[in-house]
């Protein structure tokens, strides 16, 4: 499977998602934290450990390794309050103890509440899961999974073109300079063999 994926940006879509599918699941804690999810409204696990991991595997490195925490993305447009939010992080804290990487889960319909303070952008309620996917920093990072009647499902607004072709584009739809290029320069230094093009 390797050395597949070292060559998987000359393959169709269809083959990618195929390669990429059996290549998350040998990803230490997925196939669990896939299951555990299912406990949430329209759960998604996303970016950093799926396209992190396939840098690690191009570079030689062990899988995780750099990959800071696991983002699982859902949502519930009918309760925005932050309990709520911190039930479902304690649920999957308890479900799954003995991972040993951070957990960062987010309700969707509520990031307009907090982005603001946080990142100094004002930010519209989000309509999905997949417009907040699209407007995440790196265009080959927008990126999110799901297991669905035993299948990989995923979305990829951009597809896997960048990620397998180690590149890193900014995606400038709600992102500043600033932002992106503390990402990438990170990354950079990180897996070097990245091609960070500039803002």
């Amino acid at each position: 499977m390797k050395m597949e994926l070292l060559t998987a940006q000359h393959l169709p879509l269809q083959e990618q998602t195929k390669l990429l599918s059996e290549f998350v699941m040998t990803i230490n804690g997925i196939p669990q934290i896939l299951d555990c999810i299912n406990a949430l409204p329209n759960a998604w696990v996303g970016a950093g450990i799926i396209f992190q991991n396939v840098w690690n595997m191009q570079h030689g490195f062990e899988k995780n390794r750099f990959v800071k925490d696991i983002d699982i993305l859902y949502w519930d447009d009918l309760d925005l309050s932050w309990e709520s939010e911190n039930h479902y992080i304690d649920l999957l804290a308890k479900s799954l103890p003995n991972l040993n990487i951070e957990w960062d889960v987010k309700n969707i319909a509520r990031v307009h509440l907090w982005y603001e303070d946080r990142f100094g952008i004002a930010k519209k309620p989000y309509v999905s899961i997949q417009e907040s996917i699209a407007s995440w920093p790196v265009l080959g990072a927008c990126m999110a999974m799901r297991m669905q009647n035993g299948q990989i499902e995923f979305i990829a607004p951009y597809g896997f073109q960048d990620m397998l072709s180690l590149r890193v584009r900014p995606n400038k739809i709600l992102v500043n300079q600033k932002i992106y290029q503390e990402k990438a320069d990170r990354w950079k230094m990180q897996w070097p063999k990245l091609t960070v093009e500039d803002w």
